[in-house]
């Protein structure tokens, strides 16, 4: 009877052991400074022109942003 148990909850543990180290190791902190190639990337990818331009601004000034908050 302790076998089975003892086994379910070393199971248990090593689940969340796994997924704990997977976490830890594919987490990656998103910020919008760290995204600014990929909001130009869609700007380029967008289809129609006045996306293009709502896209190429939103980029401009998100990186105005996080320039300034490099500087501070």
């Amino acid at each position: 009877m302790i076998k089975p148990l003892l086994l379910s909850a070393v199971a248990f543990v090593a689940v969340l052991v796994i997924v704990a180290a997977l976490t830890v190791l594919t987490g990656e902190e998103e910020t919008a400074c760290s995204s600014t190639e990929r909001d130009v990337g869609a700007a380029v990818l967008a289809d129609d022109t006045g996306d293009q331009d709502a896209l190429v601004n939103r980029a401009i000034i998100v990186r105005g942003k996080c320039e300034q908050d490099e500087k501070n």
